[in-house]
């Protein structure tokens, strides 16, 4: 038996070295193909890699601002102005901060793309709730669904950062 397995695994092996030796000519990945369905394969990788990195630009700029309003909040009120809270948008975002009586609005505006990026912070009953959102136009109501504040019709939730995770991921 010892013997079997032996001339097997040897035979298995010397299969390897030979195809290694034939050299076998492979065809190249798809991404370094010529042609035009090629570029735009990259062109399309490139605008969704462009808008994964605004995208986390973003989450982490409207983390701040939830994080810094809720703080505010319970200071003696929202506040109107992004530097009171240590928030600084992206270079190439244009903020749009808006605020009314319960509740403050961050709109983030890229130079490129047709996504947008809001956080709102409302106080429901006296207890604020924040949310961040990613969607396209101008967002509608923010619903309250079981005592938290909801994206628009038509946008997503964009993940907020919890501080800690921010601390930890700041550390490594």
């Amino acid at each position: 038996m010892a013997l079997a397995l032996r001339l097997s695994l040897m035979s298995v092996l010397a299969l390897i070295g030979l195809a290694g030796l034939v050299q076998l000519p492979l065809a190249p990945p798809l991404a370094s193909r010529p042609g035009a369905g090629t570029d735009r394969l990259l062109a399309d990788l490139e605008g969704q890699e462009s808008a994964q990195e605004s995208r986390e630009r973003a989450s982490a700029v409207l983390s701040r601002f939830v994080g810094g309003q809720i703080t505010r909040y319970f200071w003696g009120g929202f506040s109107g102005y992004l530097d009171v809270l240590g928030v600084e948008a992206p270079e190439d975002m244009e903020p749009l901060l808006r605020s009314e009586g319960d509740w403050v609005q961050l709109t983030l505006v890229p130079e490129e793309g047709d996504e947008r990026y809001v956080a709102r912070v409302e106080a429901v009953e006296n207890v604020p709730r924040g949310v961040a959102c990613v969607g396209r136009g101008e967002p509608g109501a923010f619903p309250l669904r079981a005592g938290r504040l909801g994206c628009p019709p038509g946008w997503w939730d964009l993940p907020l950062a919890a501080p800690g995770r921010r601390a930890a991921a700041g550390a490594s």
